[in-house]
C-alpha cells in the first residue's frame, strides 16, 4: 500500500467498497484522524464519484485497518502521483463549512500540532463512529383483526392513523401506559417502524416578549454598531461594561438579526456553570434552534447536537471552549462572553485559546466577533487601543442601578469571630442581616476542601502528595486527603509518616470548613456549597437553580460563583481572602485577582435593591485590591500596563513555553538542557528577529513534581509572534512530543506559567 502526503487533510466514514484496483478518475486528499501532520491521497472509487467532496467524511484504510478523515482536496491525479488505493466509503453527513476546515488548519500551524490532533480535538468522540442520527417514527399499516378492547388501545391507533406516522416517544406519552400498547401494535403489524432523517425545527419565530426590555443609551449605541456589521464581513468589538449592564440582552438581539439574515451564530462562555444559565435565556428567545455544547455533556448528545449544527438543523450553538469549533454553516457572529477567562485557554493537549480562534474564525468565515467583558483581558484592551477590535462601551449598569458598595475589613487589625479570622465580626453581622431580610448572601474563598493542609506539630512536616510536589488537602465529606492535581487520595493519617507522633493539626481552611461555620454563626441559613466537588452530575444545576429560587440564602463557592451569573436577591457579597490569588508566582497574578474580586463583586445589587461588598483581606493597600473595590478598570489597566511593558510581558511581547517532563529527574533536566541549545540554535537562523528571542530557562516549574513526573519549563519571549512560531517548528520537527519516557510539550501563548 502507498500513501502520499498531500498538501491539505480529513475525517470519517463507515460504508465498505471492495475496490481496490478499479479504475478512478479523481483524487481526494485527506486528513486523517491521527497524531499525524500531514494528509494522504487516495483514489475515489467508481462507487462514489460524485459523492466525495470538500469536507466529507470518509473512510479510508491505512496499513489495513479502518481509518476516519476528512476531505480536503479533491482534484484530478498528478503525473507524479504513486499507486493510490481507493477510499472504503464515506458518511452521509453534510460536509464540514470551509471555514472551519480553514480553522483547523490555522489552528495545527499556530500551535504547533499535527492537524489530525486538532481535527480529533475539535468533534466530539463518537461523532465519527456512527451514522447521523435518524428520528424513529412509528407508522400505521393496516387496522387489527379484531377491535381492540381497550379504550387507550383504540386512542393510540386513531391518533397514529390520522396522522399517518409520528415519532416514536410521541405514541408512547400519548396514553397512560403507551409504551406497553405501542410495543403490541408492532408486534401484531398494526404498526412498524421507519426511520427517518433528523429534521430541525421550522422557521424561527421571535416571541413578543412579556415586558420587552428596554435598551438604555449605551447599549442602543453598542448594538447598532454590531448590528451594522452583520453580513458585511469581518469586523471586532470588545464590548466593555460594568458588571450588571446589560451585555447579555445587546448579544441576544445581534443575534437574534442574524437569524433573520438567514445566518448562524456561536456563542463562547467559559463555565459549563453558564452555558445551563444562558440555555433557559437563549431557548426562550430562540426555540429549539439553540444547540448546547460542552465536555460535561454524555459524548451521544453532544454528537447528536453536533449532527444537527452540521446539518443546518441548528442555527445557534452555545458552549463552553470547543464550542469554537461548532460546524455552524453560513455563520454571521461570533460572541465570547468574558473573554478575559483562562478557562477559554485549553491546559492540556492541544494548548489552544478560544478566544482568539474565535477571532481567527470570524476573520475566515467574514462575520463580526464581540468580545465582551466587565475586566477585559490586557491583550484585547490592547488591541482596541490599537484598533484592531472596536471599543463599545457600557458605563452603567441597567435601570441605572448602582455598583455595590465595598468595604474593606484590615485583618491585621479587624475584630473576628475567632482567633484564626475566618469571619470578621463586619461580615458576620452583614451576614445576619442580609439573612434577616429575607434576602440573599454569596461567601467567595478559592480554595475547595476543609482544611489546606495537614501539618505534624512535632517535626513540622506538611503531608505531601506521593506523585506530586503539593501537600494534601483535607476534606470532611468524605473525610479524607485528596491532590487537587493528580486525584490521588488516602484515608486521614493518624500519625506522622516521618516522626511518628499523632499531634497532627489541621492548618488553613476551603469551602467546607466555611460551610460548617456558618451553620453556627448564622442559625436561619440554608447553605450551598458550590466548587468543583458539588459540581459533578447534575450538582451544578441543582445548586444554581435551587439559589436562584430562594430553597437556598448562602452560596458558598469558588471562582465558579463569580463568572457571570445573574442572582437577583443576592444583596450581599463576602469575600474572605482577597490577597490568596496574589501569591502565585505568575506574571498574570494581579491582572486575575483584579479581574476575580471584581467579576464576584458584580453578583450583588443586580436586583432592586443595592449590594454591598465586604473584603476580608490583610494587604488592602494593594493594588489590584484597591482597583477592583473602585471597579475601576482603567486606573489597573494603566498600572499593570506599564509594569507588563517594563518586564516584557504580553501585551508587549509574545510568549511560548516548553515544558519537558519525566519520572527520571536526571533525564528531565538533561533532555531541557537539549532543548535550550536548540532553541539558541533556531534562533540564530531567523536573521534580526531570530536574535531578539530570549530563551529563559531552564527551570524547575512552580510545581517541581506533578502526576509523578519532575517538570521543567523553558520560556521563549520575543517581539515576533511569527518567529517564535517558526522556531518551534523546527524544534517540534526535531523532538517531537518527546521519546521513552520523556515528554515535552509546546504552549503558544501560556496564560500561566506554573
Amino acid at each position: 500500500m502507498s500513501l502520499r502526503p498531500a498538501k491539505t487533510w480529513y475525517v470519517m466514514t463507515p460504508k465498505s467498497f471492495k475496490t481496490a484496483g478499479t479504475s478512478c478518475q479523481m483524487v481526494a486528499d485527506v486528513l486523517l484522524l491521527l497524531p499525524l501532520a500531514k494528509t494522504y491521497s487516495y483514489l475515489i472509487p467508481k462507487e462514489l464519484e460524485g459523492q466525495v467532496s470538500e469536507g466529507i467524511q470518509v473512510r479510508c484504510s491505512v496499513r489495513g485497518r479502518p481509518v476516519d478523515g476528512l476531505v480536503l482536496n479533491v482534484r484530478p491525479p498528478l503525473p507524479d502521483d504513486p499507486v493510490l488505493i481507493p477510499l472504503t466509503g464515506i458518511n452521509p453527513r453534510t460536509p464540514w463549512p470551509k471555514d472551519l476546515l480553514e480553522l483547523l488548519s490555522w489552528t495545527a500551524r499556530y500551535y504547533v500540532a499535527p492537524l489530525g490532533v486538532v481535527a480529533k480535538t475539535a468533534m466530539p468522540t463518537v461523532f465519527a463512529k456512527r451514522a447521523p442520527k435518524k428520528d424513529r417514527f412509528v407508522r400505521f399499516v393496516k387496522d387489527p383483526q379484531r377491535t381492540p378492547k381497550s379504550d387507550r388501545t383504540v386512542t393510540v391507533i386513531k391518533a397514529i392513523k390520522a396522522a399517518g406516522a409520528i415519532e416514536i416517544s410521541e405514541a408512547r406519552a400519548l396514553v397512560e401506559g403507551g409504551g406497553d400498547i405501542v410495543r403490541r401494535l408492532l408486534a401484531s403489524g398494526v404498526l412498524e417502524i421507519e426511520e427517518r432523517d433528523a429534521l430541525g425545527p421550522g422557521p424561527v419565530k421571535f416571541p413578543k416578549l412579556a415586558s420587552p426590555l428596554i435598551l438604555n443609551e449605551h447599549q442602543s449605541k453598542a448594538l447598532d454598531h454590531i448590528l451594522a456589521a452583520i453580513g458585511k464581513g469581518y469586523s471586532g468589538f470588545l464590548l466593555h461594561g460594568v458588571t450588571g449592564s446589560g451585555k447579555t440582552e445587546v448579544y441576544l438581539r445581534a443575534i437574534e438579526a442574524t437569524l433573520k439574515m438567514g445566518q448562524g451564530a456561536i456563542i463562547l462562555v467559559p463555565e459549563i456553570a453558564l452555558t445551563i444559565e444562558l440555555r433557559q435565556r437563549f431557548q426562550e428567545r430562540f426555540g429549539d434552534h439553540v444547540a448546547i455544547l460542552h465536555s460535561a455533556m454524555p459524548e451521544s448528545r453532544r454528537a447528536a447536537a453536533w449532527d444537527k449544527v452540521l446539518a443546518g438543523q441548528t442555527k445557534v450553538v452555545v458552549g463552553a471552549r470547543s464550542a469554537v469549533f461548532a460546524p455552524v454553516s453560513n455563520l454571521g457572529l461570533i460572541v465570547v462572553d468574558e473573554e478575559h477567562e483562562t478557562t477559554y485557554k485549553q491546559s492540556d493537549g492541544l494548548r489552544y485559546n478560544a478566544r482568539d480562534l474565535a477571532l481567527v474564525r470570524g476573520t475566515i468565515a467574514k462575520c463580526p466577533v464581540v468580545l465582551g467583558s466587565a475586566t477585559p483581558s490586557l491583550e484585547s484592551f490592547q488591541n482596541a487601543h490599537d484598533k484592531k477590535l472596536m471599543y463599545l462601551g457600557l458605563p452603567n449598569r441597567v435601570q441605572a442601578r448602582p455598583l455595590p458598595e465595598v468595604t474593606f475589613v484590615d485583618l491585621r487589625y479587624s475584630e473576628s469571630v475567632s482567633g484564626e479570622r475566618l469571619f470578621s465580626l463586619v461580615l458576620r453581622d452583614a451576614l445576619r442581616q442580609t439573612i434577616d431580610r429575607g434576602e440573599s448572601a454569596i461567601l467567595f474563598l478559592n480554595r475547595r476542601g476543609f482544611g489546606r493542609f495537614i501539618v505534624c506539630k512535632t517535626c513540622g512536616t506538611a503531608i505531601q502528595c506521593p506523585n506530586c510536589s503539593i501537600t494534601l488537602t483535607h476534606h470532611m465529606r468524605p473525610e479524607k486527603l485528596t491532590c487537587h492535581y493528580c486525584d490521588y487520595s488516602s484515608p486521614v493519617l493518624q500519625e506522622c509518616p516521618t516522626c511518628q507522633a499523632k499531634e497532627l493539626s489541621i492548618i488553613g481552611f476551603g469551602t467546607e470548613r466555611v460551610e460548617e461555620e456558618i451553620a453556627n454563626l448564622i442559625p436561619g441559613a440554608r447553605c450551598a456549597r458550590l466548587d468543583s466537588d458539588t459540581a459533578t452530575g447534575g450538582g451544578l444545576d441543582k445548586i444554581l437553580t435551587g439559589f436562584r429560587n430562594g430553597d437556598t440564602n448562602i452560596l458558598i463557592g469558588t471562582q465558579i460563583v463569580a463568572k457571570g451569573h445573574d442572582f437577583p436577591k443576592v444583596t450581599l457579597v463576602g469575600v474572605l481572602f482577597a490577597e490568596q490569588s496574589l501569591a502565585f508566582p505568575d506574571f498574570r497574578a494581579s491582572e486575575r485577582t483584579f479581574q476575580l474580586l471584581t467579576q464576584v463583586a458584580g453578583r450583588a445589587g443586580r436586583g432592586q435593591s443595592p449590594g454591598q461588598v465586604i473584603i476580608q483581606t490583610f494587604k488592602p493597600e494593594q493594588y489590584a485590591l484597591r482597583f477592583a473595590s473602585a471597579h475601576d478598570f482603567l486606573g489597573f489597566a494603566v498600572v499593570e500596563n506599564k509594569l507588563r511593558k517594563e518586564r516584557g510581558y504580553p501585551p508587549h511581547a509574545f510568549l511560548a513555553a516548553i515544558e519537558v517532563s519525566s519520572p527520571d529527574a536526571v533525564e528531565a533536566k538533561q533532555e531541557a538542557m537539549r532543548i535550550k541549545s536548540y532553541l539558541a540554535q533556531f534562533g540564530t537562523t531567523e536573521g534580526p528577529d531570530g536574535r531578539n528571542i530570549m530563551v529563559l530557562g531552564p527551570s524547575m516549574a512552580a510545581i517541581q513534581r506533578l502526576r509523578g513526573r519532575t517538570r521543567l519549563h523553558i520560556l521563549l519571549k520575543g517581539p515576533k509572534r511569527s518567529t517564535i512560531n517558526s522556531v518551534l517548528w523546527k524544534l517540534y520537527r526535531l523532538v517531537g512530543n518527546g521519546h521513552g519516557q520523556v515528554r515535552i510539550s509546546i504552549d503558544v501563548d501560556p496564560q500561566t506559567l506554573l
